[in-house]
Order: structure tokens, then sequence, then C-alpha cells
């Protein structure tokens, strides 16, 4: 969606494209009929389409029209009054079918955007999108010396689902769980699907113990969704959650998901439905069990 909010970049563009519209009508009225720059018209109005509206884009549209007819019959006269008016309006048509032609444009390339970033799926964030937040949110914390939180989440017993279910079943539960992540998290935080049955969270200023009640209530909201589910609830479908938490160091991403993945499958294996969690200073300097915080599902 094209945002409407009169900030100072929008503010500066429609003092050029307006400026630039009475630029070219007074070309217009000193030029005369003879000749004529109605096509430069255009420009402004794509610079609106493209950057702002396309209210504003075909209100501009029309407002063109009018001055270019004004410059118009200020220096010409037409055997019959109608005649400049017919071409008023049909420039006018024009000018509008360019702004909306540009604007539908504009909406498609945005869409593929989206759907680039996307998972079919679930709607969640794909792996692409996730890791481009994942280094946007590395380098803030590089700068800052916030902490956050990077978790994966795996649904245990899930191909038992389209085992005895089919993939129908399958498809419906992954749905459902992505939708109760999505609005589990809050607004800075982030969650995508990885593929398959896997999750990934991202808590945007999370230190270890507030990353524990927050995925303890993820954990939670999950397992209610689950057990609403038919399929789900007869195999006994549940969350495993591995997390690590970073607050300083010299990690990559890639080391953050990998060590996330890590811990995730480490809780699956111990216990499924269970939480894991590894401090900043664990992560950097040991794996012993004194460092890691274990949660099972309630």
């Amino acid at each position: 969606m094209r945002r409407h909010s009169l900030g100072k970049g929008t503010t500066r563009i429609y003092i050029l494209a307006f400026t630039g519209i009475a630029v070219i009508a007074a070309l217009d009225y000193w030029t005369g009929h003879e000749i004529s720059f109605s096509v430069f018209y255009l420009l402004p109005l794509a610079l609106l389409a493209w950057r702002t509206s396309l209210r504003v884009a075909v209100v501009a549209a029309v407002l063109s029209a009018v001055l270019w007819y004004s410059a118009d019959v200020s220096s010409h006269e037409y055997s019959h009054p109608a005649i400049g008016v017919w071409n008023a309006i049909a420039r006018s048509i024009i000018f509008v079918f360019a702004a909306v032609a540009l604007d539908r444009v504009r909406s498609l390339l945005e869409r593929e955007r989206a759907l680039a970033r996307t998972d079919p799926q679930t709607g969640l964030y794909n792996l692409r999108a996730f890791e481009e937040l994942l280094e946007s949110e590395l380098s803030r914390s590089q700068r800052t010396g916030r902490a956050f939180t990077l978790a994966y989440m795996d649904l245990d017993r899930f191909k038992s689902v389209n085992d005895r279910f089919g993939h129908a079943a399958g498809d419906l539960v992954l749905r459902d769980v992505g939708m109760k992540l999505a609005t589990t998290l809050r607004g800075n935080d982030a969650t995508a699907r990885l593929g398959g049955d896997e999750f990934a969270i991202l808590l945007s200023e999370t230190n270890e113990a507030q990353a524990e009640v927050a995925l303890a209530r993820i954990q939670k909201a999950i397992a209610l969704t689950l057990r609403s589910i038919r399929a789900a609830s007869e195999i006994g479908v549940s969350a495993s959650i591995g997390a690590v938490v970073y607050s300083r160091g010299t990690a990559t991403s890639d080391d953050l998901l990998r060590e996330a993945d890590a811990r995730m499958y480490r809780a699956k294996q111990e216990r499924p439905g269970s939480i894991r969690i590894e401090s900043p200073e664990a992560w950097r300097t040991s794996t012993s069990p004194a460092a890691v915080m274990t949660r099972s599902e309630p």
C-alpha cells in the first residue's frame, strides 16, 4: 500500500511535480497554439503516480488538462467553442489513463517484490527475506550493544500428519501455526517459514530473560493452536524451540542461524516440545549443560 503521509520527501515531490506542471503551462501560454508542450505534462504526472498516490496524480492530470485548455483558447479561436472543450477532455482522459497505467505497473512490481519475500503457504517471510532482516538486526545490535534473540522452531511429529491425514491437513497445520506466530509476536519482531515444518523467530532487543518469557508465551499459543486442529491433536504435534541470544561479538548471521538450528535439534532430540535458550556468554565460550536453559512445553 502507498503511504499518504506528508513527509518531507513526499512534500518535495509535490512541489517539484506541481511546479513542473506550472512551468509547462506557462510555456504553452507563451508559445501559443502553434507549439504544443502537452506531452511534457506526462513527466510530473508520472512522478506523482509512481511516488505518491493515484488520487493526487488524477487531480494533477485534470489540472494539467485545464491549464492546457486555458493556454490554448487564450491564443487560438476554434470554429466552434466545443472543439476546444473536446480537446481538453481528450487530453484529460489521456493524462488520467497514463497515471492509472503507471500506478498499476507500480502496484504489480510491489506485489512481485512482496511475493519474492513471502512464503506462499503461510504468508510469513521466506528465508531470503528473513536473512535480510537478521543482517539488519545484527548490524543494529553491533552498533548499539542491545541484545536480540534468534529462535528456530520445529513441529514435532509433523510428518505423521501428512502420512496419516494427507497433505491438505498438513497445509492447514502450517497455515494456522504461521498465523498464530504472526499475531503473537510484537510489531518489531519477525517470523518466517524456512521450509517444511521449520520456522524462525527474530525477537528484537530481547535479552535472555525476556526471551525465556517471550518464547514460553509463543510456545503456549502454538500448543493451543495445535490442540484445536484435529489432525495435529490426534498425532500429538508439539513445537520444539532452540534459541541463541546475541549481544556482542563477531558472529555473522550465518553463525547465528546455524547455532539456533543446532539448539532446536538438541531440544527436539532430548525432549520434544521443549525450549532451549543459550546465553550470550555460553554461546561464545562453552556448551556446558550449566550454560543452557531448557524448558518443557506446558
